[in-house]
C-alpha cells in the first residue's frame, strides 16, 4: 500500500514538475518542441503563461461576452485572438527553427525565435518573468513582416472595435 501511494505521489510530483521552468530556455525550448513535429499543444498554452498575461486573456474573453455598453454579444461571433502567439497563425510546419540565447536582466529575460510557418518568415520575441513557480511567457511580440503585434496590446485593446 505505501508502494502505491509513494508511486502516485512521484507521479503527481513529476507532473507538477513538468510544467515549471527553471531556465528561460527551457520555457522557450519547451513551447517549441511539439511544434517542430507538426504538432500542437493538446494541453494548451495556458501552463506556460504568467499570471499579468492570463489577466488579460481573461479581461479580453470578458469583453467578447459583453459590449462596453453592457449588452451581450454574438456568442456565435468568432474570438478575436483566435490564434498561437508562437506561430502567428493556427496551423504549423516549422521550419528553420531558431531560439536565441535569453537575455537575463534579475527575474526577466527575452529571447527570440525566428522560423517558417510554411512559407510565412517569422521573427518572436518572447519576454519571460520568474514566478514562484518557475519561468513564464509574460508576453509575445512579432517583429517580422509588415504586421507587427504585441499580445498585451492586441489582448487588452481591440483595434477593430467600432465601439
Amino acid at each position: 500500500m505505501r508502494r502505491i501511494i509513494a508511486g502516485l505521489l512521484f507521479i503527481v510530483a513529476a507532473t507538477g514538475a513538468a510544467s515549471a521552468y527553471d531556465s528561460p530556455k527551457a520555457l522557450v525550448e519547451a513551447i517549441y518542441q511539439p511544434y517542430s513535429s507538426g504538432a500542437k499543444h493538446d494541453d494548451g498554452l495556458e501552463k506556460f503563461y504568467s499570471a499579468r498575461l492570463k489577466d488579460l486573456y481573461a479581461a479580453n474573453i470578458e469583453r467578447q461576452t459583453v459590449d462596453q455598453k453592457g449588452a451581450a454579444v454574438d456568442p456565435d461571433a468568432p474570438a478575436m485572438l483566435a490564434f498561437d502567439p508562437f506561430i502567428e497563425g493556427q496551423n504549423s510546419l516549422l521550419l528553420d527553427l531558431v531560439i536565441g540565447e535569453p537575455v537575463m536582466n534579475g527575474d526577466r529575460a527575452v529571447s527570440t525565435v525566428s522560423f517558417h510557418n510554411f512559407d510565412h518568415m517569422s521573427l518572436i520575441s518572447v519576454s519571460m518573468v520568474k514566478e514562484a513557480d518557475g519561468w513564464k511567457v509574460d508576453d509575445v511580440a512579432s517583429m517580422a513582416g509588415s504586421q507587427n503585434w504585441l499580445l498585451s496590446w492586441l489582448l487588452q485593446y481591440d483595434p477593430f472595435s467600432v465601439n
